[in-house]
């Protein structure tokens, strides 16, 4: 008896830890790694992100009414028990159920009926026709739920990319800053210079170290965003740091984070992508007329209103109710048919069928509207992509090359003596102005590149 508990014991054990198990892993699972790719990013963003998940419900309920569009209207059973006499002054008239009495004022009635409305004019077709092109249309929006969430979750990453670019580079410059002016305080204490070039180089540190306080703020603000988007909180991100092998080609090897940055929530590996794009304005125009989803479920949804107005014009044809009936009447049998047809006295259906046209012909500028807005967008973006480029394009590696070169010149210079603190100092914030402006370009024409796939509705790498 004993050992059959113990066995019953470690056999519940057994399960719980198995339960425990599970649910850890499933809770694993739901968590978003620390150090995040925007391909695992977006991957996240399609299971958690709220909108998302609303529009695929949506499809679902959509896909529930399709099939309650296809069925068949239901027949009708009527069951009756009537005249059933429960009393009598007459001798044998009660009880009676199934006998005939002629002497009686009634004898007992008992009625079966089936009743079968035949819909005519094609009613049913054009009504699963015009629920098919709903659910096209809801599958659509769900497609550009996705669409529009995969953007924002896009500009959120490049912002976090700029910060930590922006930061990397205050970063430098302000410990750049603290070896000018240890070599300025022993240029000062040799009597080489005035004590008012320690006055000049701590002003000027000043900018850089606000720089860094807006880059992390810029920084952490971009991964509140994210976490958003993704439907989640920091208590959701995983605490250790998992190894990340799926970088998306633009990225290549993950970037070097600031060391300010390692105790964030999240630690983003992206950068930014300055490959031009191969496609023409007219290719990129003709994918946002093919594929863009908002496009797409416009036309589904002219398509469904043309079969609603099919629908309405069909109300016009009479349906028939055909009923086949059976009566036993006391001892008697008797069987008939009742055809019913309604009567359109005082509503013919023509109102309804006006409605029909006038939502089919709101459905068609709906379309047309959605079409005239992806072009927009697409030339937009098109023009803002081209300017982008151009500005990227002045940030050439020998320009920035020599930029460098300057500045450690004058690094040199100013060591040995050849050259003063307000040329070194000089030569450093062109070198910052520089570096900030191209970490903006780049992060603008990134920015563009968004943009264009966002008004195409496609990947154009």
């Amino acid at each position: 008896m004993l050992r059959s508990d113990c066995h019953r014991l470690f056999g519940v054990c057994g399960i719980f830890l198995m339960f425990i198990s599970q649910v850890d892993a499933q809770s694993a699972a739901n968590l978003v790694p620390r150090q995040l790719t925007l391909a695992q990013a977006e991957n996240l963003l399609i299971e958690r992100n709220l909108m998302v998940m609303a529009a695929r419900y949506q499809v679902e309920a959509t896909r529930a009414a399709r099939l309650i569009a296809g069925y068949k209207l239901n027949p009708t059973l009527t069951v009756g028990a009537e005249q059933i006499p429960f009393y009598s002054p007459l001798p044998g008239s009660f009880p009676r159920f199934l006998k005939t009495n002629p002497d009686a004022g009634a004898n007992p009635v008992y009625t079966f009926r089936f009743d079968q409305i035949l819909e005519r004019g094609g009613k049913r077709e054009f009504r699963t026709a015009a629920a098919e092109e709903q659910l096209k249309a809801s599958e659509a929006q769900m497609l550009d739920a996705v669409r529009t969430q995969v953007f924002q979750l896009r500009r959120a990453f490049t912002a976090a990319t700029l910060a930590r670019e922006n930061l990397k580079l205050a970063e430098e410059t302000e410990r750049q800053y603290t070896q000018t002016q240890t070599l300025t305080q022993a240029k000062v204490d040799q009597g080489d210079i005035a004590r008012v070039e320690l006055y000049r180089v701590g002003a000027g540190r000043l900018q850089y170290q606000q720089a860094v306080l807006q880059a992390r703020t810029a920084y952490d603000g971009a991964i509140r965003d994210l976490l958003n988007l993704l439907g989640a909180r920091e208590g959701d991100v995983s605490s250790s740091i998992a190894e990340t092998t799926s970088l998306r080609p633009m990225v290549g090897a993950a970037p070097q984070m600031p060391d300010s940055l390692r105790n964030a929530p999240l630690e983003i590996l992206a950068g930014f992508d300055d490959r031009p794009i191969s496609q023409s304005l007219n290719q990129l125009r003709a994918f946002a007329l093919a594929e863009r989803p908002d496009v797409l479920a416009a036309r589904h949804l002219l398509a469904s209103a043309e079969s609603n107005a099919q629908l309405a014009f069909a109300q016009r044809m009479r349906d028939v109710d055909i009923g086949y009936e059976y009566q036993r009447v006391g001892s008697d049998h008797s069987a008939g048919i009742v055809v019913q047809v309604p009567l359109f006295i005082h509503n013919d259906q023509r109102a309804v069928y006006n409605q029909a046209e006038a939502q089919k012909r709101a459905a068609e500028a709906q379309l047309k509207q959605a079409e005239l807005q992806a072009v927009t967008d697409v030339e937009k973006a098109y023009q803002s992509y081209l300017s982008a480029r151009r500005v990227l394009d002045l940030y050439s590696t020998e320009n920035l090359e020599q930029l460098q070169r300057l500045r450690t010149v004058a690094t040199v210079s100013y060591k040995e003596g050849a050259s003063s603190l307000f040329e070194l100092l000089d030569a450093q914030r062109a070198y910052n102005a520089a570096m900030t402006a191209y970490n903006q370009a780049r992060s603008d024409y990134q920015l563009t590149l968004w943009d264009l796939e966002q008004a195409t509705g496609r990947s154009l790498r």
